[in-house]
């Protein structure tokens, strides 16, 4: 039954062009969204997802061949059959350029990239995708934007509750809220999201919500950005300590009968690059940080500042880590301050830089290199090019060896793989040289640089494969994936949340897809990724752990159960595609003989199966028919796979399937090419058929009611299997095994009754009665 995937229309509808390189689409193209002579001249474009062996930046740029597809297409614009090649079920209409990237050391390699007719200029700098049009713009005036922010009712009564502690106290201190609460107020207006973006800008953000036709979000996202509401507020001081300030607020609320509120303090630390003593206490729904302005001056070449004062608010604007993290929001006069003259203009043009230049920034706090990259993909913004330059030096990648906790750097990569975009982020660390430094693969492995520079390669390639999957599945879900399909298919009171709506596994999933090159690398070389439980009960410091759990433990700092479940998901990801290869069609065999295990009354399975045409009712104690029990041996089989990965079994098929399509590339690089202008659709159709395939794998696990079957519980216990059943049988190994022998017999008896169970048990297990 070769390729039954194929024939089913309901499993071909969820089939979708293949696009590893993060496809991006436009509707209806017109005339001037796609002007042939932006394609022929100097515009370059960024390549999405390939990049050269030594993680070097690329510059692409379109070829003669791409503008003879480019000329194609628009002489075919209007004929549906030209392109219904490349239509989704949205009808969006797509295009692929041949292109040339030429690397640093002057090789040239070949890639192809499909691309929005409306970001053909797009800069080859503009790692994480941003249209730079800027040099084609006139400058538009910061002033020419409303620069006020919208607070909340409980913001306001925050606010009030400053002022009064001020004014009732009689000093003369300015309160100013400092960094990301005002950056993200501005951006959630109306005022800023109706220029960042817009047609007469600068740029066009990857985070723009599109408000017409016309307007495009670049790329895809699984975050919901709408929904990023600031809860901590850092508050500057410009005349006193944070400390002090906090003692007085205590002291107001406690004269005016309210409760006290603790004071938690983080000390500076310079030779860390912690160069502010903190105040950090809870009031009402906030988390307050109490901070003064910060000025510094500096002995020699050193970067730990000589002296330190309270500095002015212009002198600690120019020392934050970012020029849109540099603005003010003035408590006393209710109005935003750019004290840098460069944080308006930079957040409406969505570019990443630094207030002084960035070499002093990033040497200042060599953690603010992590922070440019998360920044740039939370927002979708680009890195200044100054700022890339710095980023590269080696003095900064020693000082955030030498000087940043792993705790901290662990921190942002987490926040990294939580952004909008974490392959845009991952992409970032190898383009500047960083991923070495924040994932030191060298220490874990005695392999070569370039051995460490091909893994993360393929991890990128893995990462952007499986975000991009998950993002199609939010745009038109699969059948397996659609709560209707999955209503009254959970047994046992399991959970089964789907992953476009779990941040926490979608979180792990990365950094599996990520990390997945070093777990495959490690079973080759012999370290098998079992080893994890026994260095788990050996100390945190094991040398017999995976090194997929030491770099995400020891070198990252996270937790060790956020370990554990990126290599579950690793090893099952293994399982499931050798599963899947083996039993080829038999899941679409379970599907079309409607062999379905259902949720009954007081939670004991429903068996049914369609037989001539009609539904049948399966007394699975004594079912004979020979398509039900196969299609129970296929359960038994994938039951074990299950039982061992449990909840996260979705992440683990989608990182099975990235590997999979990402088998039909050959070096990792899109493999539709084009000859005179003509597209091979044999890739696009192999690519369809295995989305296909595991579709149907997936609906099976629904329909024969596996899921959950990881929280399934005996009909008998232990106690009552040695008290009734078996009264012989010893505790060891045995016992394990008469359970054991229970559970599989559920599974390929579901719903089962207790009395043919002990029947089994007892024949089983004859010495032991």
């Amino acid at each position: 039954m070769t390729n039954m995937c194929t024939d089913s229309k309901a499993l071909e509808k969820r089939s979708m062009f293949y696009k590893s390189a993060r496809v991006l689409t436009t509707d209806n193209p017109t005339e001037d969204q796609f002007p042939l002579t932006s394609v022929i001249g100097s515009s370059s474009l960024r390549p999405m997802g390939n990049f050269d062996s030594h993680g070097s930046n690329v510059d692409t740029r379109i070829t003669a061949q791409s503008a003879l597809w480019t000329q194609f297409l628009m002489t075919n614009s209007n004929d549906n059959s030209v392109l219904s090649s490349f239509s989704t079920p949205q009808a969006t209409k797509r295009m692929i350029t041949s292109t040339t990237s030429r690397v640093e050391g002057g090789d040239t390699v070949d890639n192809e990239y499909v691309i929005p007719i409306s970001t053909m200029c797009a800069t080859a700098e503009n790692d994480i995708g941003l249209v730079d049009m800027q040099q084609n713009s006139p400058q538009q005036s910061h002033d020419t934007i409303e620069h006020q922010i919208t607070l909340t009712d409980d913001e306001k009564e925050l606010f009030e509750l400053l002022k009064q502690v001020t004014k009732s106290c009689e000093i003369p201190t300015t309160l100013r809220v400092a960094g990301g609460w005002v950056r993200d107020k501005l951006l959630a207006t109306n005022a800023w999201r109706n220029k960042i973006g817009c047609e007469d800008g600068s740029i066009l953000r990857l985070t723009y919500k599109k408000r017409s036709k016309s307007r495009k979000t670049l790329t895809k996202s699984l975050v919901d950005e709408d929904n990023v509401k600031p809860v901590d507020i850092d508050i500057a001081l410009d005349d006193m300590l944070g400390r002090e300030f906090a003692e007085l607020m205590n002291e107001w609320l406690s004269n005016n009968g309210m409760d006290t509120v603790g004071i938690g303090m983080v000390m500076k630390n310079p030779e860390k690059s912690k160069h502010l003593e903190t105040a950090t206490m809870k009031v009402g729904k906030f988390w307050i940080d109490f901070v003064n302005l910060r000025a510094e001056e500096y002995a020699g070449d050193s970067r730990i500042p000589d002296l330190m004062r309270i500095g002015t608010a212009e002198e600690d604007a120019y020392r934050r880590d970012l020029t849109i993290n540099s603005l003010f929001y003035n408590i006393n006069t209710g109005k935003v301050e750019d004290l840098t003259g460069k944080g308006f203009q930079d957040l409406r043009r969505g570019i990443i830089t630094t207030p002084l230049p960035p070499l002093t920034t990033l040497l200042d706090d060599p953690l603010r290199v992590l922070r440019s990259v998360r920044f740039a993909a939370r927002l979708r913004f680009s890195m200044d090019e100054a700022l890339r330059d710095a980023a590269r030096n080696n003095l900064v990648r020693e000082a955030l060896s030498m000087k940043v906790s792993r705790e901290r750097v662990g921190s942002e990569v987490d926040l990294m793989m939580r952004s909008p975009d974490p392959v845009g982020a991952m992409r970032l660390l190898v383009n500047l040289n960083l991923a070495s430094t924040v994932f030191p693969l060298e220490k874990l492995m005695s392999g070569a640089t370039e051995t460490s520079n091909e893994l993360f390669a393929n991890g990128i390639s893995l990462l952007s494969i499986a975000h991009d999957h998950l993002c199609d599945c939010k745009d038109e879900a699969p059948v397996w994936c659609t709560p209707q399909a999955i209503s009254g298919m959970i047994s046992n009171g399991a959970s089964d949340s789907m992953l476009i709506n779990d941040e926490r596994t979608r979180k792990i999933l990365w950094y599996a897809a990520f990390l997945k090159p070093l777990h495959d690398e490690s079973c080759q070389s012999g370290l098998s990724a079992d080893t994890e439980n026994i260095g788990r009960r050996q100390g945190k410091k094991s040398a017999n752990r995976s090194n997929v759990m030491k770099m995400i433990v020891d070198e990252l700092k996270r937790p060790i159960r956020d370990a554990e479940v990126v290599s579950q998901i690793q090893k099952t990801a293994d399982h499931f595609s050798i599963l899947i290869e083996s039993v080829g069609d038999e899941s679409i065999n379970v599907l079309f003989s409607g062999a379905r295990v259902s949720n009954g009354n007081l939670g004991i399975p429903s068996c049914t199966m369609i037989s001539d045409g009609k539904i049948t009712i399966i007394d699975t104690d004594n079912e004979t028919n020979s398509d039900w029990n196969k299609a129970m041996e296929y359960r038994l089989t994938c039951a074990q796979i299950l039982l061992g990965v449990g909840s996260q079994w979705r992440a683990a098929l989608i990182l099975s399937l990235s590997e999979k399509i990402l088998s039909l590339t050959e070096n990792h690089e899109i493999v539709n090419k084009t000859e005179n202008g003509v597209i091979t659709l044999k890739n696009m159709e192999m690519h369809k058929q295995i989305v296909a395939q595991y579709d149907a794998f997936a609906a099976s696990l629904l329909q024969l009611g596996l899921i959950g079957i990881w929280d399934q519980k005996p009909i008998i216990d232990g106690d009552e299997v040695k008290r009734t059943v078996l009264k012989k049988l010893p505790f060891g190994p045995v016992f394990r095994q008469v359970m054991n022998e229970q559970i599989e017999w559920m599974t390929l008896h579901p719903g089962g009754s207790k009395s043919a169970l002990i029947f089994h048990i007892q024949s089983k297990f004859p010495d032991h009665i």
